[in-house]
């Protein structure tokens, strides 16, 4: 594993940044919550109103821990429920006062797919292989590359990649088993 170095750009006149993390104590105030989920090979987009294919996010809303509004987000903006999750770092967003604000990051694994609210800003579900993101994603700079980048790293080191088959066949086969009918002649 090489040492990963994220750089500091500018967003909406924001410094912003990247620290790898796997606890959230300290981190506060936090200003929303993202999420890099997978799916077997394929990362998890969502197309946003206004915003386009990204990477399911969202606001936390209050009463809410990160871990809470990440699963909320994800039903809401692509239509999936999580397994495992895991905490992967934070972004940190300073304004020109110097104030800090921070958007908890999290690597999670797609345990099944189910319907986008009607109600949901979200247009759609994309699963893309990791090395095509950057031609669809809606805002791509050094900080996102090498933040996916990443990402990718710690899923395949953290989780094992792949669906079994077993999960494939439980979400999409039948539920009972066709029987075959036996012949009511019998040799004798």
């Amino acid at each position: 594993m090489t040492k990963a170095r994220f750089p500091t750009v500018v967003w909406h006149e924001r410094q912003v940044t990247f620290r790898p993390r796997r606890t959230w104590r300290g981190v506060q105030p936090v200003y929303a919550v993202l999420l890099f989920a997978f799916f077997g090979d394929r990362v998890v987009l969502s197309e946003i109103e206004g915003r386009g294919w990204s990477i399911p996010s969202g606001h936390i809303q209050e009463g809410e821990t990160p871990e809470q509004a990440m699963h909320r987000e994800a039903r809401e903006e692509a239509g999936i429920l999580l397994g495992r999750m895991q905490p992967l770092g934070v972004y940190v967003l300073q304004e020109s006062d110097g104030s800090r604000w921070y958007a908890p990051v999290f690597l999670g694994e797609v345990a099944h797919f189910t319907t986008i609210p009607d109600s949901s800003e979200s247009h759609g579900v994309l699963l893309i292989p990791p090395e095509d993101v950057q031609e669809v994603y809606h805002f791509w700079d050094p900080l996102v590359a090498e933040v996916f980048r990443y990402a990718l790293e710690q899923y395949r080191e953290r989780f094992r990649p792949g669906v079994p088959l077993r999960e494939v066949y439980a979400q999409f086969a039948r539920t009972e088993p066709a029987t075959e009918q036996k012949s009511s002649s019998t040799a004798e």
